[in-house]
């Protein structure tokens, strides 16, 4: 069996040293194994070792989220529709849309018709003719003059003014001027009336729609509406700007696909309504499907073997620990594991795919240099 070539020149040396006239072969040998024992330690010095890089072992939780776009809206069932029981004449209008108000603000001032104002006038003279002539029937009653049925339709009549009067007080024909009020704090989401426009009982003057009740619309893939329910905790930020967030909940998850969108909308209410969370803000939502606890490993430092078992290696003083695990999630670069692993040896996170169990390691810190152990 031939030596190295490192291990031969010693040897050789060791023969160029000698007179010529002891270069036997059984000397020549001698030297040869004297040179090779003397090499014997460098050669058991030069083990297999792999350069590999750690990281400490962390546990945390790992969530898998998705994310969705939309906008934020107010809420349809606690908008209030302004409008008004009788005719009026728009006077002034306060408010312009998408205006916030306090509650109290004035919002428009509204004027009776000339038809409101005659129709009121009557009534009132219609009840003071009808308690009259039941004043003069009783009188003749009291004379025989007058039957009871006489008086019974007076009485009837005197009613039915006071009815026809309480009814135009409540539709506001009492009041020649009127100023609207916010009934709470608000935005104005539309805006119908304008000075000197005459509105007809029941139109809509304009819409409040409560500060409180805003609420986001957002839309998934159809593949991940599934996995989505009303109480799913979700993160609510701007498109614009990221760093302005607020958290919501899920509401409720569309029961179909939108046709335009090709999505399923999902209702979410707002947990606080900051000042610039607005109508019609452009949103983005990040929505929580799973979470996973365990250890928290790049999701590189997981290898499979020809079954289909996930392990990684630890870093176990110098050499390498090989550990089977369980992972239990993933989500972008990283794996939720479980297994035996020990917290206190660091974990071998890249060049892991050439070691072996027991194999030494050769460690670098941050890529700058390299330690050896």
């Amino acid at each position: 069996m031939s030596l190295p070539s490192f291990a031969a020149a010693p040897a050789a040396r060791l023969r160029d040293r000698l007179p010529r006239t002891t270069r036997s072969p059984l000397l020549l040998a001698a030297a040869l194994a004297a040179g090779a024992l003397a090499m014997a330690p460098a050669l058991a010095d030069v083990a297999p070792s792999a350069l590999v890089r750690t990281a400490p072992l962390q546990r945390g939780v790992l969530t898998r989220s998705v994310e969705a776009l939309g906008t934020v809206r107010t809420s349809g069932s606690g908008t209030l529709s302004v409008d008004f029981a009788r005719p009026v004449r728009v006077r002034r209008v306060l408010v312009r849309p998408g205006q916030r108000v306090r509650r109290g603000q004035a919002l428009l001032e509204v004027d009776n018709t000339a038809a409101g104002h005659a129709a009121y006038a009557q009534a009132l003279e219609a009840l003071r003719f009808a308690r009259a002539e039941l004043g003069r029937l009783l009188s003749l009653q009291g004379r025989q003059l007058a039957t009871r049925s006489q008086v019974d339709a007076a009485r009837k009549r005197l009613a039915d003014a006071r009815a026809t009067l309480a009814a135009q007080r409540a539709q506001g024909l009492d009041q020649a001027r009127q100023m609207v009020r916010a009934p709470f704090d608000g935005l104005v989401q539309s805006l119908q009336a304008t000075p000197g426009m005459q509105l007809s009982a029941g139109a809509v003057a304009l819409s409040l729609a409560p500060r409180a009740g805003l609420q986001a619309v957002v839309g998934v893939d159809p593949r991940q509406a599934a996995e989505l329910a009303p109480g799913t905790v979700a993160r609510l930020s701007s498109v614009f700007d990221p760093a302005r967030s607020v958290q919501a909940t899920v509401l409720d998850v569309a029961g179909r696909v939108d046709p335009a969108s090709g999505r399923v909308e999902l209702r979410l209410a707002l947990g606080a309504t900051p000042r610039w969370l607005l109508p019609g803000l452009a949103v983005q939502a990040t929505l929580a499907l799973h979470a996973w606890k365990g250890w928290l490993v790049p999701r590189q430092a997981v290898l499979r073997n020809a079954e289909g078992q996930a392990y990684v290696f630890q870093d176990d003083h110098g050499h390498a620990r090989l550990v089977r695990v369980q992972v239990r999630g993933d989500e972008g670069e990283r794996s939720a594991v479980s297994g035996p692993l020990r917290p206190s040896l660091p974990l071998v996170v890249l060049g892991n795919y050439e070691l072996k169990d027991g194999m030494a390691l050769r460690t670098s810190d941050d890529g700058s240099g390299v330690r050896a152990r």
